[in-house]
């Protein structure tokens, strides 16, 4: 056997293995290909069946989803108000309800944890009318605070498990030892758990982020004044036009621009985020 053979010798195993990897990737891959060609595509060039690539590449599509089309800029800026502020508290709420149930000891402690657990299974669509109902008579129609408010009330049970998850696994030496010195609870959770607690946190916020700047259904229920629109309802007023059926080639190119945030956010918090996904699952 050859050195260079010698080289090859433990990926021969795993070939089988590599081949079922890329094509599932391929397949993973090409809504996203054909989603990030069809931005740069003209109007002739999105329905020529035989041409799969654009060309000549036509970047003024981006030109006209950021500053022509719609008011893009305002979409931006009432997205990231809404979802930086449900991001603050989703990880507010979800990590101050968690340590109640990871580190204190109260009656009733198990069911409460199991009956909130529970509410994942019932989806959005259940509490759809009830939540609207509330929202009316509270006079929050047409305003951000339905979209924000309940993250400030953890409503979201998946949070609260991951931060119970990973508050399990601390020491309880710190938290002895900080109640010894004359800390209440309060200021332990926010002196020192909340600092420890940066990998879930990243977690967490990457995943509020994710769920709030593309949440549809909320904004689409509670706006009414298109000054209020999130991006994603923004998004929605560009394909509900009359002429819909010309202007895919700028639906794309607006669809690209709104996940490019999400992506970033995830590249940035990439090291805390599979590092707290790892700490939460083995845990506790």
């Amino acid at each position: 056997m050859t050195a260079s053979e010698a080289a090859y010798e433990p990926w021969r195993p795993h070939i089988g293995r590599y081949i079922v990897l890329f094509g599932l990737s391929a397949i993973w891959l090409l809504p996203v290909v054909l989603l990030g060609t069809t931005s740069l595509k003209t109007q002739p060039q999105v329905y020529d069946a035989t041409r799969i690539f654009p060309w000549p590449l036509a970047w003024e599509n981006y030109k006209l989803v950021l500053f022509e089309s719609f008011p893009f800029a305002r979409y931006v800026f009432n997205s990231i108000v809404v979802a930086v502020a449900s991001v603050a508290g989703d990880v507010l709420s979800s990590a101050f309800i968690a340590y109640g149930f990871a580190q204190l000891r109260f009656p009733g402690r198990r069911i409460m944890f199991l009956l909130m657990i529970a509410t994942m299974m019932f989806p959005f669509a259940v509490r759809m009318i009830p939540l609207f109902l509330i929202f009316k008579e509270l006079d929050w129609i047409n305003t951000w605070y339905p979209l924000i408010a309940p993250s400030f009330f953890g409503t979201h049970a998946f949070f609260i498990f991951l931060f119970h998850q990973f508050f399990l696994g601390m020491p309880k030496s710190l938290m002895e030892a900080a109640r010894i010195d004359g800390a209440n609870e309060l200021q332990i959770w926010w002196r020192i758990v909340m600092p420890l607690s940066k990998p879930v946190v990243a977690v967490v916020a990457v995943l509020a982020f994710e769920q709030s700047w593309s949440d549809f259904m909320s904004p689409l229920l509670y706006l009414n004044d298109s000054k209020m629109y999130t991006l994603p309802m923004g998004l929605y007023s560009l394909i509900s036009g009359d002429d819909v059926a010309s202007n895919w080639h700028l639906v794309m190119a607006a669809t690209v621009t709104m996940i490019l945030p999400v992506v970033a956010v995830f590249i940035v918090a990439q090291r805390y985020f599979v590092r707290g996904v790892t700490a939460s699952g083995i845990k506790g």
